[in-house]
This record gives C-alpha cells, structure tokens and sequence, in this order.
C-alpha cells in the first residue's frame, strides 16, 4: 500500500507540474491508458515502467486519482479501481454519451 501511495503522490506532484488543465484530459482516454499500464488491479504489465512515457503516466494517474477521490467521497462505491477504469475505457469514443459523472457512476456498478 506505501509503494502505491508513493506512486499516486509522485504522479499527483508531475500533474501539478505539468501546464495541461485537467479539463483537458478525457476520462475515459486516461482510463484506458491506466488499464494498458496494469494487468490485473495488484500487477503491473510487464516493463510497463520502462515503456510508459510521461505523459501517458501522467494520464494513467489522472483516472486512478479520480477513481480513488470518488471512492472516498461516495461511500457505496468501493469496488476494485481496476475494474472501474476497465469499464470507462471501454465507453472511449462515446464521451458524448456520457458525462464523467455519470460514467463514474456506472462504473461503481462493476
């Protein structure tokens, strides 16, 4: 659990660091990068540390930030971050279709 707060502190202090607005990122494109980063919600793809650029990991760590404040502030929604992010990614392409708080709803069903 250190090692995973240690890694959303790191990647909370380049978001800060880097000049893109957070309305910028999409979801649903940050969740996908987020579940190509993982395997399964406790394992890391093989290299995926060597091969994530920056920017993708700063997007990756833009989905599990938001996944992990709503968890906190929606006290029904504690399921598996993995599984959460696995279902927003799979709605890229209809951002129209849903609001992020809709999809952040729907995916606390999963």
């Amino acid at each position: 659990m250190k090692k995973f707060n240690a890694c959303c502190s790191l990647m909370l202090i380049l978001m800060l660091s880097v000049p893109v607005a957070a309305s910028e990122l999409s979801i649903t494109d940050s969740c996908a990068e987020l579940v190509n980063i993982y395997k399964s919600h406790k394992e890391q793809r093989f290299l995926a540390a060597q091969t994530t650029s920056l920017s993708e990991g700063l997007r990756a760590g833009y989905c599990l930030g938001v996944l992990e404040q709503y968890s906190k502030n929606h006290y029904r929604c504690r399921s598996n971050w993995f599984k959460r992010a696995k279902f927003i990614a799979q709605q890229q392409g209809l951002d129209s279709y849903f609001s992020e708080q809709e999809l952040l709803e729907k995916s606390c069903e999963r």
